[in-house]
C-alpha cells in the first residue's frame, strides 16, 4: 500500500517509557544496530556521551565521556563537538563548529546514530470534539452497529456464504495490515499507517484517532488524515465517543445534518458532514476501550455501509493489538535502556533485583557504612603523552573490563570512572556481612589480575601499567544524585576523601587501608604490613594505615 507522507499530520512521541503520551519536548532518537529505538528529551543544556551523567547517555567505546552538545539558542537547538577525537558528523560531515538542527538532522557520534527530531503540538490542531450545546447525551441517527472484536466459527458450523465472506474479508484485511504495520513501534508511525490503511480500503473523508491519556484517562486526538487536506476542521461528536465507549461497539451514523443533535452546531451544518463511523480500540481482554478511530464522510448522505462498518471494525482490532505491541516494545526498550545505565555500576545480580523492583534506587541519599575502594593508574599522564589517543582509549577501555569485572564478582559497585581512577562501593544498595572483607580480596585480586595482563603487554611490546589501590571504611551518604533528568548512583562524604587519600598514599603494586577498613574486614582474614600513620588533608591526627600483601588461605 502507498504511504503518503504528505497528507500525515501525526504528533510526536517523546519519551518510549509513556506509552500514547503526547510529544512535549524535541529529542533525540537512538537507533540501535538490532532495530532497537530509544528516545531522549532534550532540555536547554544536553550533554551526549558515555558519562553517566549526560543527558543522551551512549554506551559506545568510539564515544568519548563528554562528546557532543546540543544547546537551546533562542527558538534553534545548535550541536558543537566538545574537542573528541573521533568528531561529531551531522548529515554525513563532521562540524567543526556550532551548527544548527533541524527537524529530521541525522547526528553520528562514534558508533550511534541518532535524528533529531522537533517536538509537535499535543494534538494535531485542524482536529477537535465537539460538545452538545443542549446536554443531550442521545445518538440519533443510528445505521448500524458492529462488535470490533472478530469471532470465526469452525468451518464445519459455516452454513451462511455471506458470513464466510465477512470472515475472509476480516481475515484479508488482517493479512494486509500485518504486511504494512509489521512491528512498527514508533507511536507517531503506527498511528499514521493505520488511517493510511482505513483511508486505502473505505471512502472516507477525513480520519481521526483518539487515545486515552495516561494521567487524565480522557480521549485526546493523537493522530488525524485528510483526503483532501485544506477542507476545514475535523469535527467529532463527544456522544458518537460516548456511545462508543459505554457499548464497546463501531456505530455508523447517517447524515449528521438532518441529526437533532447537532441543530445548533453550525460548525458541523457548515462543514456539512454527512456520514460518520466510529469503533473503539480495545485492550487484549476486551474490557476497556484503550481508544476510538473515526471516519467521516462530506461527499453525501448514507456515505458508508454495514460492510464499511465491519471493515472499519476489522482494521480495528488488528489496530489494537498493534498499539499494544507497540507498548510493550517501548515498555521493553525503557527496560533494557535502565538495564544497561543499571548494568555501568551493578553487578549482573544486583541489576536484576533493581530491575524487579527488590532495590530502591530513587533520587536521594541515605546516611550509611561503606568501603569505599579507589584505584589509579601511576604515571597515566606520561604514559598517554607517549601513545596515539586511539591506543590510549583502547588500553583504558582493556583496563576497565578486568577491573571492574573482579569488582562485580566481589559483589561491589561501579560507582564511576574519574580518569583513569575507579571508584568502587561496596555496602549499598545492599548490605552484606563481608562487604569490607570482599572490598579488600577484589583490591588485591585486581593487583594480581594487573600483574598477568601486564605480562602479555610487554610480551606484545607495550607499556607495561602499574596501579595503586586505597580503601576505607566509614559512613557517608550514598544514593542517586543530580537531576530528574540525569542521576548518578554515587557516595558522598568524608570516608570517601579519605579513601581516595590513601590511593594517592599506596605506591605502585600496593593496596593500602585504613584501620577502620581492616577491622572490618578481619586482619586475621589477611597478611598486613603496618606502614607509618599517615597524615591527610583535614584530619588532624595521623591516620593509622595498613599495606595488604596477601590474602590468608
Amino acid at each position: 500500500m502507498p504511504f503518503d507522507p504528505d497528507n500525515e499530520q501525526t504528533p510526536s512521541r517523546t519519551r518510549p517509557v509513556e506509552p500514547g503520551a503526547p510529544a512535549v519536548a524535541p529529542r533525540m532518537i537512538l537507533k540501535g544496530p538490532a532495530g532497537d529505538v530509544t528516545e531522549f528529551p532534550l532540555g536547554d543544556n544536553n550533554i551526549l556521551g558515555r558519562s553517566t551523567t549526560a543527558s543522551v547517555r551512549l554506551a559506545d567505546r568510539e564515544v568519548s565521556r563528554k562528546h557532543s552538545q546540543v544547546d537551546k539558542e533562542g527558538d534553534d537547538y545548535v550541536l558543537r563537538d566538545l574537542g573528541s577525537s573521533n568528531g561529531t558528523f551531522l548529515n554525513g560531515k563532521r562540524i567543526f563548529g556550532p551548527t544548527r538542527l533541524r527537524d529530521g538532522d541525522e547526528v553520528v557520534i562514534g558508533t550511534s546514530k541518532m535524528e533529531f527530531r522537533l517536538a509537535s503540538a499535543a494534538k494535531p490542531k485542524n482536529a477537535e470534539i465537539v460538545h452538545s450545546d443542549d446536554g443531550k447525551d442521545e445518538l440519533k441517527g443510528v445505521v448500524a452497529r458492529t462488535s470490533a472484536k472478530a469471532t470465526f466459527a469452525p468451518v464445519e458450523q459455516i452454513v451462511d456464504v455471506n458470513q464466510l465472506k465477512r470472515d475472509y474479508e476480516r481475515l484479508r484485511i488482517g493479512h494486509e495490515f500485518s504486511n504494512y504495520v509489521r512491528l512498527e513501534r514508533d507511536l507517531n508511525e503506527l498511528l499514521s499507517r493505520i488511517l493510511q490503511i482505513a483511508f486505502d480500503l473505505i471512502p472516507c473523508d477525513n480520519g481521526v484517532i483518539l487515545l486515552r491519556d495516561a494521567q487524565s484517562h480522557e480521549l485526546v486526538i493523537q493522530a488525524m488524515r485528510q483526503r483532501k487536506p485544506g477542507q476545514g476542521k475535523v469535527l467529532v461528536s463527544d456522544t458518537l465517543l460516548g456511545q462508543v465507549q459505554a457499548t464497546k461497539e463501531g456505530v455508523l451514523t447517517s447524515d449528521a445534518i438532518a441529526d437533532d443533535r447537532f441543530a445548533s452546531a453550525h460548525s458541523i451544518i457548515a462543514l456539512g458532514v454527512r456520514s460518520a463511523m466510529a469503533v473503539p480500540l480495545l485492550s487484549s481482554t476486551g474490557d476497556d476501550v484503550k481508544g476510538i478511530m473515526f471516519l467521516d464522510s462530506r461527499e453525501r448522505i448514507a456515505a458508508f455501509t454495514t460492510k464499511d462498518l465491519e471493515v472499519l471494525s476489522a482494521i480495528a482490532a488488528q489496530a489494537s493489538v498493534a498499539l499494544e505491541n507497540s507498548d510493550y516494545a517501548r515498555a521493553l526498550e525503557h527496560e533494557a535502556t535502565q538495564r544497561a545505565q543499571l548494568a555501568r555500576f551493578l553487578s549482573p545480580a544486583l541489576v536484576e533485583q533493581a530491575a524487579r523492583g527488590s532495590i530502591e534506587l530513587s533520587k536521594g541519599g541515605v546516611l550509611t557504612e561503606l568501603t569505599i575502594l579507589f584505584s589509579d593508574i601511576r604515571g597515566f599522564t606520561s604514559i598517554s603523552e607517549k601513545l596515539p589517543a586511539q591506543e590510549v582509549v583502547k588500553m583504558l577501555n582493556d583496563y576497565f573490563e578486568l577491573m571492574v569485572d573482579i569488582l562485580f564478582e566481589h559483589n561491589g559497585i561501579l560507582d564511576k570512572f574519574i580518569g583513569d581512577a575507579i571508584m568502587g562501593l561496596w555496602g549499598a544498595p545492599v548490605k552484606r556481612p563481608d562487604d569490607a572483607t570482599q572490598a579488600v580480596r577484589a583490591a588485591v585480586k585486581m593487583q594480581a589480575r594487573l600483574k598477568e595482563w601486564n605480562e602479555d603487554r610487554v610480551a606484545a611490546g607495550k607499556v607495561p601499567i602499574k596501579i595503586g589501590i586505597g580503601l576505607h571504611t566509614g559512613h557517608v551518604v550514598v544514593g542517586n544524585m543530580g537531576s530528574n533528568r540525569a542521576l548518578s548512583y554515587t557516595a558522598i562524604g568524608d570516608g570517601v576523601n579519605l579513601a581516595s587519600r590513601l590511593c594517592g598514599v599506596a605506591r605502585e603494586d600496593m593496596v593500602v587501608i585504613s584501620e577502620d577498613c581492616a577491622t572490618r574486614a578481619g586482619k586475621e582474614n589477611f597478611v598486613l604490613e603496618a606502614l607509618p600513620p599517615a597524615k591527610v588533608k583535614n584530619r588532624e591526627a595521623p591516620v593509622e594505615i595498613y599495606q595488604v600483601n596477601a590474602i590468608r588461605d
